[in-house]
């Protein structure tokens, strides 16, 4: 006990990395939950932003280190030829990563199994899936977005058995994950997490416009940013670019929660052309007049520096804007006053449409490709990643950003959205959340319009007055038709 409290103080110390903190603590018998907590505790580092978006501080306090069990390795003998190679998407925490990174490892070492793990982003995954696909040759496992298993679904293997087994101790698996990853009655790919969304905003301003509470609907929220605007102060922006993430998440949930879709329930029919639709680009032409023109360019990362700047007041965003806001200590101007970013930001759930609330998944799912040597490895270590004692010392250090799709989980006391009040709004989007394809199960047709930007060009080309709402819906139309084809 007295060697790991040392090796605690030398880490807040700044004497000790956390990665050498993360090996001497395994070395000295403690678990990967109780150094979770360690990491999720000690004091925040300033880190740079990542291409895509910014990275969030750690923050929870869960369990002791010493107090902790450490978790069992799968037990069945297994064996590979050559190694066990991975590709997984980087989260916005480096200490999430670090411990992604040692339960692999343990794993390996326990079962005499040599594994390659390499963390990279998710832009990248797309790039080496997709050439794994053509060329039947790269990593024996693969982290894939949105619903790529309908697009690679010839050249996955089935991973039913993994999924049953998973889904059935813990309570089974939220609609998106089964939208993504199961295809013509058959999981193709792991469920493995979603990055939750939520409107990240700006509490002092929104209260000085009269805002005390979090708006409920969309009319609600161009109200309060007319009323920013009209006060001069930092306005709303919302992507209407190619953000990956957030460009998808936002104009999605938009269309979706004006009861509009892209298709209808059968899969094949081509839904843009509706009255639902014309009703979501008019409120968008609304909402982008007090918005700042250069959402129509933003990527995942412009709304994340916006924000940390103060010139933006409330955007969509995981909670990496708050974390970021945390652990490089950004400071705002408030009167005459320097104050501390994350104490003045929180976050609301997405507001209600004339359908109700209905948001886009940001998921990503774990695919074995069917060329690899190693498939039962795979399967294993797939397993034993999405159990709950692997879980939560992998979630909690990512302070919300990743959200496991698995029911049984979301309760669990040390999920951060649990414990920490400013995250609690992201708590329940994956009940309400959704793929690229739904109301319908064509989710391959989902996927290529997803991929094509159709739903995002559609509203980006009304709000930047580049095309009437008539001509945006019939160029959505004849993509749309080809996607769903």
């Amino acid at each position: 006990m007295n060697e790991q409290k040392d090796l605690i103080r030398r880490l807040n110390e700044g004497k000790l990395s956390r990665r050498d903190f993360i090996k001497l603590a395994l070395a000295t018998g403690a678990s990967a939950t109780g150094i979770a907590s360690v990491l999720a505790a000690c004091t925040p580092q300033p880190a740079a932003e990542p291409a895509a978006t910014a990275v969030p501080a750690a923050t929870q306090v869960v369990p002791a280190a010493t107090e902790a069990m450490a978790t069992e390795a799968v037990v069945q003998p297994l064996s590979v030829e050559g190694k066990l190679t991975m590709k997984l998407r980087a989260a916005f925490m480096p200490q999430g990563n670090e411990i992604l990174k040692v339960i692999i490892e343990d794993w390996g070492e326990k079962n005499n199994i040599p594994v390659e793990v390499d963390i990279v982003s998710m832009n990248d995954l797309q790039t080496i899936a997709a050439t794994a696909a053509e060329t039947g040759a790269g990593p024996d496992i693969v982290e894939i977005n949105q619903g790529s298993a309908h697009l690679f679904a010839e050249k996955l293997a089935d991973v039913s058995d993994v999924c049953d087994d998973l889904g059935g101790r813990y309570g089974g698996w939220f609609a998106a994950a089964e939208e993504a990853c199961k295809v013509d009655g058959k999981w193709l790919s792991v469920p493995r997490f979603f990055a939750p969304h939520a409107i990240s905003y700006r509490t002092d301003l929104f209260e000085a416009v009269g805002a005390s509470k979090p708006p409920e609907t969309w009319e609600e929220l161009y109200e309060v940013g007319k009323a920013l605007m009209d006060a001069g102060l930092a306005p709303i922006a919302f992507p209407l670019g190619h953000a990956v993430g957030d460009g998808n998440d936002f104009n999605y949930s938009v269309l979706w929660s004006h009861g509009a879709s892209d298709v209808a329930a059968d899969g094949k029919t081509v839904a843009i052309d509706s009255a639902e639709t014309r009703a979501a680009l008019e409120y968008m032409q609304r909402l982008f007049s007090v918005m700042p023109a250069d959402t129509l360019s933003y990527d995942d990362a412009s709304n994340n520096r916006a924000f940390l700047a103060g010139a933006i007041s409330a955007t969509n965003n995981a909670s990496t804007i708050w974390g970021a806001a945390r652990n490089q200590g950004t400071k705002v101007k408030v009167g005459e006053e320097e104050k501390n970013l994350h104490e003045l930001t929180d976050h609301f759930v997405y507001p209600s449409g004339p359908a109700g609330r209905v948001t886009y998944a940001e998921f990503m799912s774990s695919a074995i490709f069917s060329f690899s040597k190693n498939v039962d490895a795979a399967k294993a270590l797939l397993t034993f990643l999405n159990e709950r004692e692997q879980l939560t010392p992998w979630v909690n250090p990512n302070l919300g950003f990743v959200f496991p799709p698995l029911k049984g989980v979301k309760d669990d006391i040390l999920m951060p959205w649990n414990t920490t009040p400013k995250l609690a709004p992201f708590k329940d989007y994956a009940d309400t959340s959704h793929l690229p394809g739904y109301p319908s199960t064509n989710f391959r047709g989902g996927t290529d319009a997803y991929a094509k930007w159709v739903v995002v060009d559609m509203f980006a080309s009304v709000a930047g007055g580049l095309a009437t709402i008539d001509e945006a819906i019939a160029t959505a139309a004849a993509l749309l038709a080809d996607s769903y084809k």
